[in-house]
């Protein structure tokens, strides 16, 4: 196909006039063709500039005539040019609108941001150059000069690379458009994404898995891995999502569409939630020293009902935390383990002064139950190894690039290592647990027959009572479970969310190994847990 043919099929692409024969065709060319998808998006980029009047006179001279005149002018013009041209052109369209080095946009709201130690806090008002932008945790919202917003979310690691593209390699990212715009382009490890003029909404997470969403209009996604070579693009409209993987096919598959998935809007922030001024250093709280050792794991001399209320508990054993250290703090927790020859045990009072919002659905995004609001416990039910746990995530092998023996994957794979997420999912008032066996957190069991939970809210809304039964069956420790004098392993987290219930705010992190340097994530090591002595 000529190249003025792909030009004429694009043109009527953008303006949605292209025939069912015409879009067959393009539709083969575009597969066949890596010059074709990427002539296509240059086209995409151009006629978005040109619906700004970002390129008014690039090329042609101004007329005083319609937008759709001018449109037409343009792309006569550049019809027979070559890719290198066309991009060239592109790019120096886009120039036009801002200078080299020039900001992009601006800061336009922020929600609990912490960035790394030494790098410039992010503010409203703050200036957006190209480039690296990284979020450690929190939110903010960007608005760049073209209008287009973007809102993101959690550990964030995005390249700006202009007004109409960036990469995404970490982390969550809202992009919506103003009405007419279209053509931004969000590339991720295992994606690419090209907008039609909509909001749509990009995750990579761990093992560089990308879900992208789409709430408003529509986009085109294509798989990035070996297998979507090649490929045509995939129409997804609004009300659908897919999960494209490293090694999915070049569509991807299908994942049930949820409004709560992302952060769409930051609000004003709450009375309670107002942050302080913060200091680069208090990136450092994200992994803070535990100040207990050890937790007491007591007998149940009767099973405890399931209710929340926990006046059927031993008094002994237990530990009491506060945010920080803090003396009357809004943020505390009380928190006991118990056990039987039937199950494990978990109870805890938590300070909240937000309690039981979260939205984040187990049976949509199990791996982020955590941060809407949670109390995650981990713990070595295995004797043999006693205590401390060596055992390490893939994860902690990669941050330092090397290859661990396979005796160090065997240990890992250990199926009696357990991570145990507990939540309280607000839209249905159900009891969520999300199960991590061995040191790969990636894979999940989400709400498994045979466990009981209940979360009760205090009478004076700023705190919550949460109480697990957890069969031993669950944790593969059924043929042999703790008995009284065992030293095992365990640890505590427990996690604020703002009052959206989906922004993760802050944490305690109690019973841990003290002699272990606290700045690697408990889920990436487990010689940090503490000791679990059964009574």
């Amino acid at each position: 196909m000529s190249q003025a043919k792909r030009s004429q099929l694009y043109s009527a692409w953008l303006d949605g006039r292209l025939s069912a024969e015409d879009s067959s065709g393009l539709d083969r060319e575009l597969r066949g063709s890596r010059e074709a998808r990427d002539e296509f998006r240059a086209w995409a980029m151009l006629d978005n500039l040109m619906v700004e009047q970002a390129v008014a006179t690039a090329f042609v001279e101004p007329q005083p005539t319609s937008l759709h005149s001018r449109r037409a002018s343009w792309r006569a013009a550049v019809v027979g040019l070559g890719l290198a041209s066309l991009l060239a052109v592109s790019v120096a369209a886009a120039n036009r609108w801002y200078a080299e080095g020039a900001p992009l946009g601006t800061v336009t709201n922020v929600r609990f941001p912490v960035v790394r130690g030494g790098e410039k806090p992010f503010v409203i008002g703050r200036a957006v150059a190209p480039g690296p932008l990284t979020l450690l945790s929190g939110a903010l919202e960007l608005t760049l000069r073209n209008g287009v917003v973007i809102v993101l979310e959690g550990e964030v690691n995005l390249d700006l690379r202009g007004e109409l593209e960036a990469v995404l390699h970490a982390g969550s990212a809202v992009i919506r458009m103003s009405n007419g715009m279209r053509g931004f382009r969000l590339v991720t490890p295992t994606a690419d994404v090209l907008d039609l003029g909509t909001e749509f909404a990009a995750r990579t997470g761990p093992g560089l898995v990308t879900d992208v969403q789409v709430y408003d209009g529509a986009v085109m996604a294509t798989g990035r891995s070996e297998s979507a070579e090649g490929a045509f693009p995939r129409h997804l409209e609004a009300g659908e999502a897919r999960r494209f993987r490293p090694d999915a096919r070049d569509h991807g598959e299908p994942i049930p569409y949820s409004e709560s998935r992302f952060v769409r809007h930051l609000p004003a922030p709450s009375e309670f939630v107002c942050p302080k001024s913060r200091n680069a250093n208090e990136a450092a709280r994200r992994l803070v020293r535990p100040r207990l050792e050890a937790i007491k794991v007591t007998r149940a001399v009767a099973r405890p009902i399931i209710d929340g209320v926990l006046d059927d508990w031993s008094a002994s054993g237990g530990f009491h935390a506060t945010l920080r250290g803090a003396a009357n703090g809004a943020e505390w927790v009380h928190g006991r383990m118990a056990y039987d020859e039937h199950c494990v045990y978990i109870a805890a009072r938590v300070g909240d002064p937000a309690p039981l919002r979260s939205v984040i659905d187990p049976e949509v995004d199990p791996g982020r139950g955590w941060q809407g609001g949670s109390v995650q416990v981990r713990l070595s039910t295995d004797r043999v190894i006693g205590w401390p746990v060596d055992a390490n995530a893939p994860a902690y092998y990669q941050m330092r690039r090397l290859e661990p023996s396979p005796e160090d994957r065997q240990k890992a794979a250990n199926a009696r290592l357990s991570h145990l997420t507990m939540w309280h999912h607000a839209p249905t008032g159900r009891a969520c647990l999300v199960l991590n066996h061995g040191m790969d957190v990636n894979r999940f069991v989400v709400n498994p027959p045979g466990f009981a939970g209940c979360f009760r809210r205090g009478e004076d809304g700023l705190h919550y009572t949460l109480e697990y039964a957890i069969p031993w069956e669950l944790l593969n420790a059924a043929d042999a479970p703790p008995r009284s004098g065992d030293v095992l392993a365990a640890h505590w987290q427990v996690h604020w969310s703002d009052d959206s219930g989906l922004i993760w705010r802050d944490q305690i992190i109690e019973i841990g190994n003290i002699l272990e340097d606290c700045g690697v994530s408990s889920f990436q090591r487990a010689a940090i847990w503490g000791r679990a002595e059964y009574e």
